[in-house]
C-alpha cells in the first residue's frame, strides 16, 4: 500500500534529520515508527498457541520464540522461582494440585511439579 501524507516543511525536516541520525531512509524510518505505534488487531492467530506465546514473551520482554532455547527458559524460570515468597510457592503448589488430575495421560499422571 502506498500512502501520501502532506507534511509541513518543519515535519519533513524533522523526519529527514531523524532518519539520517538513525542511518535510514526517511520512508523506512516513517514505516518503522508507524509499525511501532499500530494497535494490535485480533486475528484468527489469536487462538493459535504460538501466537499467544509470542505475545506473552513480547509483553515480558523475553526474546521471541523460537529464539529462546528451552534451557534459557528453564534458567529464567529458576531465577524467578528463587525470588518467590513462601506464600507464592504455596499458591503455585495449590495450582498444580488442581491441574494434575486434568493432566492424566492413559492413566498416568504427568509429573510436572516444581523440583524445589
Amino acid at each position: 500500500m502506498n500512502l501520501i501524507i502532506d507534511l509541513t516543511a518543519t515535519e519533513e525536516a524533522q523526519i529527514s534529520s531523524a532518519a539520517r541520525h538513525a542511518g535510514l531512509a526517511p520512508a523506512e524510518l516513517v514505516k518503522r515508527l508507524v509499525k511501532e505505534h499500530l494497535p494490535t488487531v485480533p486475528t484468527d492467530a489469536e487462538n493459535d498457541l504460538d501466537a499467544k506465546l509470542r505475545k506473552w514473551q513480547q509483553q515480558d520482554g523475553v526474546k521471541l520464540y523460537p529464539d529462546v532455547s528451552t534451557q534459557e527458559l528453564f534458567a529464567k524460570w529458576a531465577e524467578e522461582d528463587a525470588l518467590m515468597t513462601d506464600e507464592e510457592r504455596e499458591s503455585e503448589d495449590r495450582l498444580w494440585e488442581e491441574l494434575e488430575p486434568a493432566l492424566t495421560e492413559r492413566g498416568r499422571v504427568l509429573q510436572l511439579r516444581r523440583l524445589s
